[in-house]
C-alpha cells in the first residue's frame, strides 16, 4: 500500500526522545565532575621544582578545553537534537490527528449521503 511507504512510528520517535533525555543527564552529571572533580590545588604535585607550576597551568587549560569545546558542545547537540525530533514527534503526531479526523469526518458524511 501507498500509505506504508510514508507510515512513521511515533512510539520509537518517542522513544528516542527519552533515551535522548537521558543522555542529556548523565552528560551534566559528567560536565559537573570534570569541572568540579578536577581541581588540582597549588602543592598537590609538590613543592619545591620549577615545573608544578606549570604543570598546574596546563592542566588548568587542558580542563577548560574539555569543559567549554567538548563537553559544552555535546551537551548542546544533545539537546538540540532531543528538541528537533520531540517537534518532529509532536508534528507527526498532530498530523496523524487531522487526518483521522478529516477521514472520520469524511466517512460521516459519505454516511449521511447514502442514507
Amino acid at each position: 500500500m501507498a500509505n506504508d511507504s510514508y507510515r512513521v512510528d511515533l512510539d520509537r520517535l518517542d522513544e528516542v526522545v527519552k533515551k535522548l533525555n537521558n543522555v542529556l543527564k548523565d552528560m551534566q552529571s559528567t560536565s559537573g565532575k570534570a569541572k568540579s572533580g578536577t581541581h588540582l590545588p597549588e602543592g598537590s604535585l609538590g613543592k619545591g621544582f620549577e615545573e608544578e607550576g606549570e604543570l598546574r597551568k596546563t592542566h588548568d587549560e587542558l580542563k577548560g578545553f574539555i569543559e567549554q569545546k567538548v563537553l559544552n558542545k555535546l551537551e548542546r547537540l544533545i539537546d538540540d537534537l532531543q528538541k528537533k525530533t520531540s517537534k518532529t514527534h509532536g508534528a507527526y503526531q498532530d498530523q496523524e490527528q487531522n487526518t483521522s479526523n478529516a477521514m472520520n469526518k469524511s466517512h460521516t458524511s459519505s454516511q449521511n449521503k447514502y442514507s
